[in-house]
């Protein structure tokens, strides 16, 4: 008799840890393919990609007109893989002309996969100082994200083979000015990449 008594407050006790552990437990973050953190679409700005205005003191915007994007290539984006096994890895500074380096501090910065679309930003926008049309909201789906840390920096993982426009910001003097450049990844292994230009 005294044995049942044992067994049946063991079990209860068990019941009991397991019932907490349930309700213990956390969600997690969203997280992509890649196991990489994604940020919520309410918080991104597909457009914060631009350098629809120049914030460095150049002259760069040409035209006050904007300039309508190209179609969205749905068939163009859907060929691309979404999960790699590469590392891109890199830096981001001012170049302050005088053997100084003004660091990109935990900034945001983008992996951008170049197609027709991106090619277009970069060129007519990132280039010519065009403003643009907002960009589709699909493009979300297809950028990469990640913080660079308090040295400037910065590394993306999971990433697959194919070219990328990398973009980030340095904040110089209450201006933040834009830096991108293109870069070529391969299926495995890391691409190393710096992003600078010379303070005007």
């Amino acid at each position: 008799m005294l044995k049942k008594y044992i067994f049946m407050l063991f079990a209860i006790i068990v019941l009991l840890s397991t019932s907490c552990t349930r309700n213990s437990t956390v969600s997690q973050p969203r997280v992509d393919r890649s196991g990489e953190l994604w940020a919520e679409q309410t918080n991104i700005d597909v457009n914060g990609t631009d350098k629809n205005i120049t914030t460095d003191g150049e002259s760069a915007q040409l035209n006050d007109t904007v300039v309508p994007r190209v179609d969205f290539p749905v068939v163009e984006y859907k060929r691309l893989a979404r999960k790699g096994r590469a590392t891109v890895r890199g830096m981001i500074y001012l170049d302050d002309g005088y053997g100084g380096k003004v660091y990109g501090k935990n900034t945001r910065l983008y992996l951008n996969p170049v197609t027709s679309y991106s090619k277009q930003w970069y060129d007519e926008s990132y280039i010519q100082g065009y403003k643009l049309s907002k960009a589709d909201s699909r493009l979300y789906n297809y950028l990469k994200f990640t913080t660079s840390d308090g040295s400037g920096k910065f590394a993306f993982f999971g990433i697959p083979r194919g070219n990328y426009y990398v973009i980030g910001s340095v904040n110089h003097n209450g201006k933040k000015i834009r830096i991108a450049d293109e870069i070529s990844v391969k299926s495995s292994g890391t691409a190393q990449t710096v992003l600078s230009r010379s303070i005007d």
